[in-house]
C-alpha cells in the first residue's frame, strides 16, 4: 500500500513540475524542454519501481529548477539562447531556397515545399523569407504583391464609397475578454460546474 501513496506523490509532483515548464505542445517544445520532460517521465517510472521517493523528487526539482534557469538567463544572455535553445534559420530569401541553410537543417527541397504546401503556399517566388523556427515550425513573410487583402485594407478602399458608420460593440465581448478578466461574461449551466 505504501507503493500507491508513493506513487500518487510522484505524480502530483510531477504535475506540478510540468505546469513550471510551462503550456507547451510537443511540437512547440525546444529540445532542451524535450530532453526535460523525457528525463521527468523515465524518473517517475523509476521511482514508481522503488528508487526512493525523495531521492526522486529531488532529481525532478534539479531537472526543472536547470530547464527554468536556462529560460531565464536566454532571456538574459543571446548567448545561452543560441547556445541551448537554438535560433531560427533562414531557408527562403526573396523568393529562392538558401540550399546551405537546408543542408544544416537536413531538410530536403521536397520536404520544404511539403511543408509550404501544408500552409497553403503554391509559389516560393510569392515569398519574402521563409524560417525554421527553433520549434521546427515554419515562419513566412509574403511579399507585397502575394499578401491577402485584410479587412483593414478593404475598408480603406470602399470608405470613400459609403459615409463613416461607427460599428457598435458586442457587449457580451468575446472569448479573449473572458481570459483577459480570468472570468466569464456569461453564466456557466449548473451542468459544467
Amino acid at each position: 500500500m505504501n507503493f500507491m501513496v508513493d506513487a500518487l506523490i510522484i505524480l502530483f509532483v510531477g504535475f506540478c513540475l510540468m505546469r513550471v515548464v510551462g503550456k507547451k505542445t510537443v511540437g512547440e517544445m525546444t529540445g532542451l524542454e524535450i530532453v526535460t520532460l523525457l528525463a521527468i517521465a523515465s524518473n517517475i517510472s523509476h521511482a514508481v519501481a522503488g528508487n526512493g521517493l525523495w531521492k526522486t523528487i529531488m532529481v525532478l526539482c534539479v531537472f526543472v529548477g536547470l530547464l527554468v534557469a536556462v529560460q531565464y538567463l536566454s532571456l538574459k544572455f543571446d548567448w545561452v539562447e543560441r547556445c541551448f535553445l537554438g535560433k531560427a534559420t533562414l531557408v527562403v530569401q526573396d523568393g529562392k531556397m538558401i540550399m546551405a541553410n537546408l543542408k544544416k537543417l537536413r531538410l530536403t527541397v521536397d520536404q520544404l515545399e511539403a511543408r509550404l504546401r501544408e500552409k497553403g503556399i503554391s509559389r516560393v517566388e510569392d515569398l519574402r523569407t521563409v524560417t525554421m523556427e527553433i520549434s521546427g515550425q515554419l515562419g513566412y513573410e509574403w511579399k507585397e504583391h502575394a499578401k491577402p487583402v485584410t479587412i483593414g485594407d478593404l475598408e480603406k478602399i470602399l470608405a470613400p464609397l459609403h459615409p463613416a458608420s461607427p460599428g457598435k460593440p458586442d457587449p457580451n465581448g468575446n472569448l479573449f475578454d473572458e481570459v483577459a478578466a480570468q472570468k466569464h461574461r456569461k453564466r456557466i449551466p449548473r451542468s459544467y460546474e
